[in-house]
């Protein structure tokens, strides 16, 4: 089983394009998208109608939450970083309203369960962030309370995995930061997303590698300072940051 996931694409359309033109080329089984479909660049609507049309399971994101927030509750925002928000339409609106906070998997191998658990920030919030230096037992406290073996996260921008000791058994627990499509913030300006491959003959083993994609960082940049938007977006898009 290869899963793909997605995650914080930020209404950048073509950091969105170019990832699923790789995903298509790396044989998948499955795609997930880990949420933030908008904010930041101008194409808000053109990424969920892209991700609808691919059926691709979807959680909220904070900046989804945002979107609807602002949309249902009337709270718009004339400022130009809000211009994000105010572009989306209404059928787009109400797909974000839909959105689950997590999507659960569990696979029996051996009879034994594996169990997959994906959300946007941490299984408590989606505006949690798990960052790479969290202490190894707070990590562990959260795959014992939620009764996973793998988490999978986003909202940093910035990928990592961590196979974390669980302080009882031998049993490894996997955390996995996909990385962000669209707005990464680790130096390296290509989309990321990220590929789980699950194979199993006698054990089980559990690979993760992270896809740098390349794509017009410019057109989006340009975008943005084509708009009302902050330009300070289109710098962090060429920097990476």
């Amino acid at each position: 089983m290869r899963l793909a996931i997605i995650s914080d694409i930020h209404a950048n359309l073509p950091a969105l394009e170019q990832t699923l033109k790789s995903i298509e080329e790396n044989e998948i089984d499955a795609i997930y998208c880990l949420g933030d479909l908008v904010g930041y660049n101008i194409w808000p609507n053109a990424v969920i109608n892209e991700i609808r049309k691919q059926k691709i399971p979807t959680i909220c994101g904070n900046h989804d939450e945002k979107a609807v927030a602002i949309h249902q509750y009337g709270r718009f925002l004339n400022d130009d970083a809000n211009f994000a928000y105010n572009i989306i339409g209404k059928p787009q609106v109400q797909y974000l309203a839909t959105l689950p906070a997590f999507i659960r998997l569990e696979f029996i191998f051996n009879g034994k369960p594996f169990t997959l658990m994906l959300v946007h920030g941490s299984p408590y919030s989606n505006k949690e962030y798990l960052h790479k230096e969290k202490e190894e037992s707070e990590l562990a406290a959260i795959f014992l309370d939620k009764g996973i073996d793998m988490l999978v996260f986003g909202h940093t921008h910035k990928p990592y995995y961590r196979i974390i000791d669980n302080g009882y058994t031998d049993q490894k627990f996997h955390a996995v930061n996909a990385g962000s499509v669209g707005k990464p913030k680790d130096g390296d300006k290509r989309g990321c997303y990220t590929i789980i491959a699950l194979e199993h003959n006698n054990k089980l083993t559990v690979a993760v590698e992270f896809v740098r994609v390349a794509y017009d960082v410019e057109k989006a940049a340009q975008a943005i300072e084509n708009s009302p938007l902050p330009p300070s977006y289109a710098l962090m898009l060429r920097k990476a940051y």
